[in-house]
Formats: C-alpha cells, sequence, structure tokens
C-alpha cells in the first residue's frame, strides 16, 4: 500500500513540474504503444505542453513465465535537441508492477523521429537504466509510435 502511495505521489509531482512551464501556441497530445523488448507493450498518452517539456502515463501488460502482470509507468520528458523532423529528448520517472507492488525508477534517453509522409505520425526509440530495490541495475530499451493531434 506504501508503494502505491508513492508511485502516486511521484506521478503529481512528475505532472506539476512538466506542466510548470509556460504552454505555448499549440501543444500537442499524443496517443500510441510502447515495446520495451522483448515481452512489455502497452498504451501510451504524451502531452509535450511546451516544445521542449512533456509528460508521458503508460499501461503495459507483462508476461514472466507465462503470467500476466501490469505495470503503471509515470514519466517528464524534457526535448534537448530538436531539429525538423526529429528530437533528441531525456525522460525520467516511476513504473508501479502489479500484482507484486514492485517500483521501479527509470532513466533514459530517447530520439524521436516524424515520418515525411504522415507528419502527425512519430516513431521512437530509448535506451537508459532501470532500478529496482529488489533487483539493483538493469537495461532499458524500447521503441513506439504516437500519433499527435494539436491543440
Amino acid at each position: 500500500m506504501r508503494k502505491r502511495a508513492v508511485l502516486w505521489g511521484m506521478a503529481v509531482l512528475v505532472a506539476f513540474a512538466a506542466m510548470a512551464q509556460a504552454p505555448v501556441a499549440r501543444p500537442s497530445l499524443g496517443v500510441g504503444t510502447q515495446f520495451t523488448l522483448p515481452a512489455v507493450f502497452g498504451i501510451s498518452i504524451r502531452y509535450w505542453a511546451t516544445p521542449d517539456r512533456g509528460f508521458e502515463g503508460d499501461l503495459f501488460l507483462v508476461a514472466f513465465d507465462g503470467q500476466p502482470y501490469g505495470m503503471a509507468a509515470a514519466r517528464a520528458l524534457a526535448r534537448i535537441a530538436t531539429i525538423e523532423s526529429a528530437s533528441f529528448y531525456v525522460a525520467g520517472g516511476a513504473s508501479l508492477l502489479f500484482p507484486d507492488e514492485n517500483l521501479l525508477a527509470h532513466l533514459c534517453g530517447g530520439i524521436e523521429l516524424s515520418l515525411p509522409f504522415a507528419p502527425s505520425l512519430a516513431l521512437n526509440t530509448e535506451f537508459g537504466l532501470t532500478w529496482a530495490r529488489d533487483g539493483g541495475l538493469g537495461m532499458a530499451f524500447g521503441t513506439g509510435i504516437h500519433f499527435y493531434f494539436g491543440l
């Protein structure tokens, strides 16, 4: 129960930190999917409040030894470099694994590419580290696709 309260507290703090910047003329909302290899996939929502600050929430289905689990993640995003159709960003946050209530912290870098024939679609790949109290440090790698709506 305490771990769940910590995750919710972190999610609220990350959300407020991501939204603390002054809004731009056209924030964007992306809806899509994230895949963390080899066996984790789920839905993802990204909200960019400014051109370089955002927030992401993910819900995953995970399978370990044939047993299904769920995972909820909340992350803050910060774009570091942007060119016309690509950007490099860093993301940090936490995930809660259900039903075990294991809390994972993660920090990663990512590259997001907009497709030239469909500028509202963006592909991303991410790489970085995870940390769990029970398991120590681990690697993170994932990819995803989002469809962005201008708000």
